[in-house]
């Protein structure tokens, strides 16, 4: 007779759910095998028969990272106007993915590395993150937003870089009040208008060589 499946997919979401909750409140370094077992009332042998091992957990975690930008970026509406589309993608999609759960922005897009990228499943969630701009960009081309001479793909670059960008800026100008003057000195801004500028002003660019 087979043995009963005892560790399915309702395991898996309780254990990365527990590993989500030790990364925001310690970093990678507080998801543990233990803490994670302990926190879903699992046994730390259900960590290791679904995952193998710690960097397995911080890998399926960086997963789910790349799979919730795409869904948020994938939810916003089209409406027929693909640059503020686009736009939108970085304001509500992007910025909002980071400043809602800003340790995992920063393990998916700081802290994971190259050979991370390589695991097949880390790799397909990311590349759906990457798709879910580059389909925007591809309409904002068709519409003839994008000049002829520029490469889809370096547009796309160029996007989620400052949307990286700003999201890291804005996370670090929030929580130091004692921190540098410069920080200091954005204290109460509007961000989301800053993002706003800075997006339309870059995909306003895309129409020229």
């Amino acid at each position: 007779m087979a043995r009963p499946k005892i560790h399915g997919e309702e395991s898996v979401d309780d254990l990365l759910d527990a590993a989500a909750e030790l990364l925001r409140r310690g970093g990678p370094d507080a998801v543990s095998v233990r803490a994670v077992a302990d926190g879903s009332g699992r046994s730390s042998r259900a960590v290791y028969a679904l995952f193998g091992s710690k960097q397995a957990l911080i890998d399926a975690l960086a997963e789910r990272g790349y799979l919730a930008l795409a869904e948020r970026v994938d939810a916003l509406p089209r409406g027929g106007n693909p640059a503020a589309e686009l736009v939108q993608a970085g304001v509500v999609g992007f910025r909002s993915f980071a400043l809602g759960d800003p340790q995992i922005f920063r393990l998916t897009f700081e802290q994971v590395s190259a050979e991370v990228l390589t695991q097949p499943r880390v790799g397909r969630a990311a590349y759906r993150a990457y798709e879910a701009l580059r389909s925007r960009v591809e309409a904002l081309r068709a519409a003839g937003g994008v000049h002829p001479d520029r490469d889809v793909p370096e547009c796309v670059f160029a996007f989620h870089a400052l949307c990286q960008g700003m999201a890291a800026g804005e996370l670090a100008a929030r929580p130091v009040p004692d921190g540098p003057g410069f920080w200091r000195s954005m204290q109460g801004s509007d961000f989301e208008s800053v993002w706003t500028r800075a997006l339309e002003a870059l995909v306003g660019g895309f129409a020229y060589r």
